[in-house]
């Protein structure tokens, strides 16, 4: 897996090239760009406090700051640094520096897929909610649910052991493994879905024979995964949390019903017996 995340990483620097990329310097008519669209289907836009909503297009460059937004069938990959990340529909990702000049990313709503090829550097950082995670040569992928006590994150790794902390908490999810952060409980670890965010291939703007030899880079899961038919599609309102039924919980008299939205895409989430599929 970590060999197929350094190819990855060397078609992302490519793409980078392809793109104009190089590194983004901040002119006295505009804020520090940090990145640059790389992958785009659908209405996208990005949000700056105090500006209106700019539409994005390819090759278009993402500032500090800014507020990553899909719509409904929409998603966005945006490589910043040597990280990709890849934003499912209907969710908003915050992008900006860590103080060590790293990529650093907050997911607001929605689910967001982050590869990083690195074998080494400064951590990118991961959040979501109140959890974040710190970023180096991993495959991970973060969502936000809403259930009727309020929202909760997930922060999730198929490549190498990936850090999560929250307000002195600290837990790993090990390759297939998820870190729970729901407010009023623990972090837990959980078993992973099956079924994934869109990967570097997917949704890439046009050009040429970078794109065209991306599938050969990517993991054959990613590579017969092919694209995906239904992202972010609903789950019923009748059922539970995925990974751990409402009447397990000290106290609970089973009569809160659990709303999630939304799950990842095509659902498969384990214990979920495949519900939540695509419409």
């Amino acid at each position: 897996m970590r060999h197929h995340l350094r190819r990855i990483g060397y078609t992302l620097l490519l793409l980078g090239i392809a793109l104009g990329g190089g590194p983004f310097r901040a002119t006295a008519d505009e804020p520090e760009a940090v990145g640059r669209v790389t992958a785009l289907t659908g209405h996208v836009v990005a949000e700056r406090d105090g500006e209106p909503p700019r539409t994005l297009h390819c090759r278009d460059r993402v500032y500090r700051g800014e507020r990553l937004v899909t719509s409904e069938s929409a998603r966005v990959g945006v490589l910043t640094d040597d990280v990709y990340a890849h934003l499912g529909e209907r969710s908003a990702l915050r992008v900006d520096r860590t103080p060590a000049e790293s990529t650093d990313m907050t997911l607001e709503v929605g689910g967001v897929r982050v590869i990083d090829p690195r074998d080494a550097g400064s951590r990118a950082r991961l959040a979501a909610l109140d959890a974040s995670a710190q970023v180096v040569g991993n495959d991970a992928e973060a969502y936000i649910f809403v259930e009727k006590t309020g929202p909760y994150a997930m922060l999730c790794e198929w490549d190498t052991p990936l850090p999560v902390a929250r307000k002195g908490e600290a837990a790993v999810a090990d390759p297939g493994k998820c870190v729970i952060a729901k407010p009023k409980e623990p972090l837990y670890v959980a078993n992973a879905h099956d079924e994934r965010l869109a990967s570097p291939g997917e949704d890439a703007c046009p050009l040429g024979p970078v794109i065209g030899s991306l599938d050969q880079h990517l993991s054959p899961a990613d590579v017969a995964a092919g694209p995906l038919a239904a992202p972010w599609s609903g789950i019923a309102a009748s059922q539970t949390d995925p990974r751990r039924n409402a009447c397990d919980d000290p106290g609970s008299t089973c009569a809160n019903v659990v709303v999630i939205q939304p799950p990842p895409v095509g659902g498969g989430f384990p214990g979920a017996g495949g519900a939540g599929g695509g419409n």
